[in-house]
């Protein structure tokens, strides 16, 4: 099937409110604010400029799990609007739960019953109000760049201790996010102290409007 086509004032008007929620500098309590004040509009903005990110996120995912996908239990995290969970449920993923800070955009989510639980909470530096070992897969689409550059070796280890062993946590994100000093020590902390392991990475050279893109798959030891 063609990618639709859209004209550039409207690809224009997309970024415009993409970049509104990646803004350089913002907070993370600023960017939770401004993904409630654009949740309705959020999924049209990716639409437009062509964010490849949940469907990328869904075919990688379905070729990991190629059978009992109705056994599956998964976690999304910035689960947003659900367009990660809208993919996943297109190849037999049933069982998902969504973690997102914003309430606006889990609302936009339950408008579809895209998710089994929705999660209002942060990754961060808190402990999340889930049990050890709830999950098969943990997935991670499009966390907010000012965040992601940033995360904590505390948020990683949330991602792996809610994994059960030998399940996969699975990031993607824009290549430039995966770049940054921060996260890039981190995500290896976790790897020295075999909390978890890089099973497979894989690129993008366009995730959205020409921006390249990496998937990390990670096995939790």
């Amino acid at each position: 099937m063609a990618e639709p086509q859209f004209t550039p004032e409207e690809v224009q008007e997309g970024q415009r409110i993409v970049n509104y929620v990646i803004t350089k500098g913002l907070d993370n309590e600023t960017i939770v604010k401004r993904f409630d004040e654009i949740s309705e509009q959020y999924n049209k903005a990716q639409t437009l400029i062509g964010y490849k990110g949940p469907k990328w996120m869904g075919e990688s995912l379905a070729a990991l799990y190629p059978s009992n996908r109705e056994n599956v239990k998964i976690l999304d995290v910035a689960a947003g609007t659900g367009m990660a969970a809208f993919e996943m449920r297109k190849h037999g993923f049933v069982h998902i739960d969504g973690l997102e800070p914003s309430q606006n955009m889990l609302d936009e989510a339950k408008k579809s019953n895209l998710y089994e639980r929705y999660i209002c909470d942060v990754l961060g530096e808190n402990t999340l109000d889930i049990a050890d070992d709830s999950y098969t897969v943990v997935t991670m689409v499009g966390l907010s760049s000012e965040i992601m550059k940033k995360l904590t070796v505390k948020a990683l280890e949330e991602l792996a201790r809610v994994t059960e062993k030998g399940g996969r946590v699975m990031i993607n994100n824009y290549d430039r996010n995966f770049r940054g000093d921060i996260i890039r020590t981190n995500l290896s902390n976790l790897e020295s102290r075999r909390v978890w392991k890089l099973e497979d990475e894989q690129t993008m050279p366009e995730i959205s409007n020409g921006v390249g893109g990496i998937l990390q798959v990670y096995m939790v030891l």
